[in-house]
């Protein structure tokens, strides 16, 4: 009776000690955040504010791309309307802001990933751009353009058309 009682004893033990561990396995999960994957509250964000909206620039479309380009969303943007933001209350010439908040449902976005957002102008085609890398944090990323800006950062792009010089040469 006694190794009975010794075999039962370790084998109520091992019992225990496997509840226990099953317990605090499924109480602390062991996977951390590495990727927004798009789907329920994890949605891969970029709230882009563009500054220096202007009627004289003409409507602006925003462009913002993820993954190399496989997932990317448009919109276009009135200079005129309701939700254009003057930026101060006086009248003066410094333009006026549009936030534009593009999300990406089912799609999945690691941290660490290069996503472009790209500002096009319509009066006179002038596209300014900018480069981001999402945060491994569980939150929208942000992006700010100005279209007033005099210089440009290497990962900035300025596309505008310039005449043709190399048909002087012709011989008419």
């Amino acid at each position: 009776m006694n190794a009975t009682f010794i075999r039962n004893m370790v084998t109520a033990m091992a019992l225990i000690v496997g509840i226990v561990l099953m317990l605090i396995a499924t109480t602390f999960p062991l996977n951390p955040i590495h990727a927004e994957t798009g789907k329920g509250d994890d949605v891969f964000r970029v709230i882009m504010t563009i500054f220096g909206i202007d009627k004289s620039k003409g409507d602006v479309i925003a462009i913002v791309t993820a993954n190399n380009g496989e997932a990317s969303k448009v919109k276009f943007l009135d200079s005129e309307a309701p939700y254009v933001i003057p930026l101060n209350s006086s009248g003066g010439t410094s333009g006026h802001l549009i936030e534009y908040v593009a999300t990406f449902p089912n799609v999945t976005v690691n941290a660490g990933d290069v996503y472009k957002a790209c500002v096009l102008t319509t009066k006179d085609l002038n596209m300014v751009c900018n480069t981001g890398q999402n945060s491994p944090a569980s939150r929208p990323e942000f992006v700010d353009i100005s279209l007033n800006a005099t210089s440009t950062t290497p990962s900035d792009e300025t596309i505008s058309e310039e005449s043709d010089e190399g048909d002087e040469g012709n011989g008419d």
